[in-house]
């Protein structure tokens, strides 16, 4: 068994906290107080571990974006579920947790926070995302469907993962997110 990093789970702890309070009042609005006090430190404490809000920042989206990677991976690896199910789940896992737990009104600024502070790591989860949906919708034998009309597997990957950014932006309950993606999932896994 390998042991833990000293203070990783401490860090980990202050990201998460980090996390939900940037998710809370977007990255302008917050203060390296309120994200001290939200990871029950002072603020000199949480300087210790982070020398400013954009390095918190920027860490706290790499470990949002590598959890979210994860997630979606875990899903689209699931045998025990077919492939709607499959996909309609690994959505859920990039996108649902937006839709109530991110302010709407902080949305736009956060991701545009997030763009300048650590655009190539955002790029990179699209490109990896449509990338697994990509290959998800060939060994499912969904793309092969699609063939006759032009359409490739990649294609239906990219609209589809456009289908929820815009979605989760539209909805304001995960039950809801749920069930407009699971039409969309349903128009692509048996449409053509």
């Amino acid at each position: 068994m390998v042991a833990a990093e000293p203070g990783a789970e401490r860090r980990a702890a202050i990201l998460e906290a980090a996390t939900r309070v940037f998710l809370r009042y977007g990255f302008k609005k917050t203060s390296m107080d309120d994200l001290a006090r939200a990871a029950g430190l002072s603020r000199q404490g949480l300087y210790l571990h982070f020398p400013t809000k954009e390095a918190l920042f920027k860490e706290a989206v790499a470990a949002l974006v590598a959890s979210l990677r994860s997630a979606f991976r875990g899903a689209l690896a699931r045998d025990d579920l077919d492939i709607e199910e499959r996909l309609v789940t690994a959505f859920e896992a990039v996108n649902a947790h937006a839709v109530e737990k991110a302010s709407a009104e902080h949305m736009n600024e956060l991701l545009e926070a997030a763009t300048s502070l650590v655009g190539d790591e955002l790029r990179r989860l699209d490109e990896d995302t449509v990338a697994d949906l990509s290959r998800a919708l060939q060994r499912s034998g969904v793309a092969a469907r699609w063939k006759s009309a032009g359409i490739s597997a990649h294609a239906l990957a990219e609209n589809l993962y456009a289908t929820s950014n815009g979605v989760k932006h539209r909805v304001s309950t995960q039950a809801e997110y749920r069930e407009r993606m699971r039409v969309a999932v349903r128009l692509v896994c048996r449409g053509n």
